[in-house]
């Protein structure tokens, strides 16, 4: 019995030290969950179960890009592959999101599914949309460069309340506008209702002839249409500002760095707040802050061409349509710059040419 008394007396002294092992376990656990989350080693709400991601076999082109505020019936959408004689049709989510601080258009995807609908020479790779499929976010290239962000790297992105995203992968998806794919099952974190969006595949019609269809049959959508296999046009260009150029395109000493490094662009000297003009038709694929460039535009045009705007001082156009010649922004002195002055960039499937040649080749001279 006095053995056991003492067992007794003894009891609290050791349920307190259990007690205090538990708390400290679960401290370290919360800072181990933590630090993750700032490493970006994972997700903060991973989806439970990964889509099964198929090999690609064969692609249907998507032609037409539907964009609504609200959630499309199935009234309207039969509506919309009737009018526009649409051979397939696939429901994703859709919405404008800030990455960061920036806007793009980001979809939410089925990604076994939406990796056939998306053009030659997007996201070949299988393992792209695994990452997807396991609650990644894969990134266009521009949209990445412009932060300058390494692949898992988490993102603060802000929709209808912050959430933070890993950033799995760059692909340079080639639908205009679309900065940014997650799955599906992440589509309501970052603010997208089920629905809203609508991919058609017309292959017999003109694309911008099926759009205007498709407006007309509801009006208040925004359709965007893709071009395939055609190159770009040689009219219809025009020079992003009235001013010299200052800086050529290739090797250079960075007049901030003081370093030898690759201008991908070049620099036109231009008076603050004078109007900087895209250089041609296309789709607002990014607006916002860019480092740098202290603030930069990103426009996708058909034939897998963007143009990219830098250091202005302000952003006239945040997503939509554009008009070659429409002003998208101001001139400025932002980021990394020794006078107000425009860097233009034209990448083809995302590699930089001379936008000098470029321009001249399609009769526009500074």
């Amino acid at each position: 019995m006095t053995l056991n008394r003492r067992w007794l007396h003894g009891l609290p002294w050791l349920l307190a030290l259990l007690a205090v092992a538990v708390i400290a376990g679960s401290v370290l656990v919360a800072t181990d969950t933590t630090t993750k989350l700032v490493e970006g080693t994972e997700p903060t709400s991973p989806p439970t179960a990964a889509v099964v991601v198929a090999p690609l076999k064969a692609r249907v082109p998507a032609h037409l890009i539907v964009v609504s505020k609200t959630p499309l019936t199935d009234a309207q959408r039969r509506q919309l592959v009737s009018v526009t004689g649409a051979k397939a049709s696939l429901a994703v989510s859709a919405a404008q999101v800030f990455m960061a601080k920036g806007q793009t258009t980001a979809l939410g995807v089925d990604p076994g599914t939406f990796r056939a609908w998306t053009p030659k020479g997007t996201a070949e790779s299988t393992p792209v949309w695994h990452s997807v499929a396991k609650g990644d976010a894969a990134v266009a290239h521009v949209v990445g460069r412009a932060f300058e962000l390494p692949l898992g790297t988490p993102v603060l992105t802000q929709a209808i309340f912050p959430l933070q995203i890993r950033v799995g992968s760059f692909a340079t998806t080639a639908l205009p506008g679309v900065g940014a794919v997650v799955d599906q099952r992440r589509a309501l974190e970052l603010g997208m209702s089920p629905g809203t969006g609508l991919l058609l595949s017309v292959p017999q019609r003109e694309p911008a002839a099926s759009a205007a269809l498709a407006r007309r049959a509801l009006p208040g959508i925004s359709v965007q249409p893709v071009q395939y296999d055609r190159p770009i046009a040689r009219a219809g260009w025009v020079a992003p500002v009235v001013g010299r150029v200052s800086s050529a395109f290739g090797q250079r000493v960075h007049p901030i760095r003081n370093v030898v490094a690759f201008h991908a662009g070049i620099d036109i000297a231009a008076p603050f707040g004078r109007p900087v003009y895209a250089m041609f038709d296309g789709v607002v694929l990014y607006a916002g802050p860019a480092r740098g460039f202290g603030n930069q535009v990103v426009l996708s045009h058909r034939g897998r061409v963007t143009t990219v705007y830098g250091h202005i001082s302000r952003i006239l156009v945040t997503s939509g349509p554009v008009r070659a010649g429409q002003p998208i922004a101001l001139v400025g002195n932002e980021g990394d710059s020794t006078g107000p002055h425009l860097h233009a960039e034209v990448r083809v499937d995302d590699q930089p040419v001379d936008p000098v040649r470029w321009l001249r080749d399609r009769g526009v001279r500074f």
